[in-house]
């Protein structure tokens, strides 16, 4: 059987068009030049050219769409009105949610067309001769960013299916992999790249993959699926490298900001360019800011689509709480007036303006993972290991310390459940607007059970998505999931 392997996602393939010679000649091409993988994979900075491009997928993760609306429109969040997107909004917040969702596709579309990338680094990096150190933090990189890609599949989709090289044949229909699998994979995968990783970025590029953001996301994967005590053991490694903190300059919100963006709370994130001229950057507050909205930095766009925010889930903060002023309730419009935004209309800002923006997108960084959830995680985990105890209440004092907000006693937490219902809430407020409130629901069991509360028609098997439908007609060995 004929394994081709593709590259077209990597380099252009040179190709001049072949001609016909006659009416009688059948169609037969004539190839002049032809780059193949033994011509281009060289050295290492050809390795390096379709890991940045690994990156740059990172980059293009639409926040809006594959964070706010999968992750947040379907909880006590966030909810969008208005605009072209709200067709694809609405199912997700109304939990009426299909296999054909086109948002979906473009999720797992977009991850496995990154873990590909990673496979072409990992198939040609060992018979490259090049600097043995740089060669192995190379492969610890794309081993992170691969076990990374399929994190996010996980945690939307289950078990998946694992393609871990990058030649295939046009007849290879993989099936998913088991749960069991699917969780050692990905579990041995950060440990092996979390082993070879520096503590720093390599070459100094902000944003590469590093120890800190492999130990990160293996505690992250550890505390999606409640393995208490390795979230423990991996969120103390990320402690003890000793390079990462809160950030306690100013006031809370203003980590985000520009002056701030590459503050030390960071581990793990998506840069996004700073050239206002390319089109990969934050488009997030052009889908945010209500109509008559006078931006700091023009000229800038203000879309139909308007995402917002639940006025129950703002009564969760408490009023000297430095993260509310993450959200905008009124504002002065170009007439000179004030316009109270009102019930469930407050918005997002968490993500602010920037002077180097285009006219729909800016430069903020997206966090994947910052010191704040290291911190929380672990009072989670030991809590659920040991009831309330005071290292857990020590970590979320920092967290709340950090917001201007009251701090706790470990007597005043009766039960571990009532430490645990606060944990919940304290990340709430904390990582709104990041993309991971979906996923701390599901993780306490309240995803469906919040839903129904808000009168949605939730089943219990909505905890995870369907497999796009295009994956399910192209492969026949793949699985639906149960309910769809």
């Amino acid at each position: 059987m004929n394994k081709i392997k593709s590259l077209h996602i990597i380099i252009s393939v040179i190709l001049i068009a072949s001609s016909l010679v006659s009416c009688e000649d059948l169609l037969e091409e004539e190839t002049f030049t032809v780059l193949s993988p033994n011509d281009f994979f060289n050295t290492g900075d050809d390795l390096d050219v379709v890991l940045n491009s690994v990156y740059g997928e990172l980059r293009y993760s639409d926040i809006k769409r594959d964070g706010i609306t999968l992750q947040e429109v379907n909880t006590d969040i966030a909810l969008e009105r208005g605009g072209g997107i709200f067709t694809f909004n609405e199912p997700i917040e109304e939990f009426t949610w299909t296999s054909s969702h086109q948002w979906l596709r473009s999720m797992w579309e977009r991850r496995y067309r990154t873990i590909f990338r990673t496979n072409v680094v990992l198939d040609n990096a060992e018979g490259i001769e090049m600097n043995e150190t740089r060669k192995s933090e190379t492969i610890a990189e794309a081993r992170f960013l691969r076990a990374f890609n399929y994190y996010l599949l996980y945690d939307l989709f289950g078990p998946v299916p694992l393609i871990t090289q990058s030649q295939t044949a046009v007849t290879d229909r993989p099936a998913r992999a088991s749960e069991e699998e699917i969780v050692s994979f990905i579990e041995n995968e950060l440990i092996a790249a979390a082993e070879a990783l520096p503590v720093a970025p390599r070459n100094g590029e902000y944003g590469r993959a590093t120890k800190g953001a492999a130990l990160g996301i293996l505690s992250k994967f550890y505390l999606m699926t409640k393995k208490w005590q390795e979230v423990a053991s991996a969120t103390r490694q990320v402690m003890d490298l000793g390079i990462y903190d809160l950030f306690t300059q100013g006031n809370r919100t203003e980590l985000f900001s520009p002056d701030n963006q590459r503050d030390n709370e960071f581990i793990f994130v998506a840069v996004m360019s700073d050239n206002p001229d390319d089109n990969t950057g934050d488009g997030w507050l052009s889908h945010v800011v209500p109509r008559g909205y006078q931006w700091q930095y023009p000229p800038r766009v203000i879309f139909a689509a308007e995402y917002k925010i639940w006025s129950a889930f703002l009564e969760l903060f408490e009023p000297e709480d430095e993260r509310l002023n993450a959200f905008l309730f009124e504002f002065v419009n170009e007439q000179g007036e004030t316009i109270v935004l009102g019930e469930d209309n407050a918005r997002s800002m968490k993500f602010p303006e920037y002077p180097t923006q285009g006219i729909s997108r800016s430069s903020d960084d997206f966090p994947f993972i910052r010191y704040a959830d290291i911190l929380l995680s672990r009072s989670e985990a030991l809590n659920e290991l040991n009831g309330p105890n005071q290292e857990s209440v020590d970590l979320l004092n920092m967290v709340r310390e950090a917001a201007g907000v009251s701090t706790f006693a470990l007597s005043d937490f009766a039960s571990g459940e009532d430490f645990r219902d606060f944990i919940l809430d304290e990340r709430g407020r904390e990582f709104h607007t990041e993309a991971l409130r979906r996923q701390d629901l599901v993780r306490h069991g309240k995803f469906i059970e919040m839903a129904r509360g808000r009168g949605k028609p939730a089943m219990e098997y909505h905890v995870r998505y369907p497999i796009p439908q295009t994956e399910i007609e192209r492969n026949p060995n793949l699985t639906q999931n149960e309910g769809y």
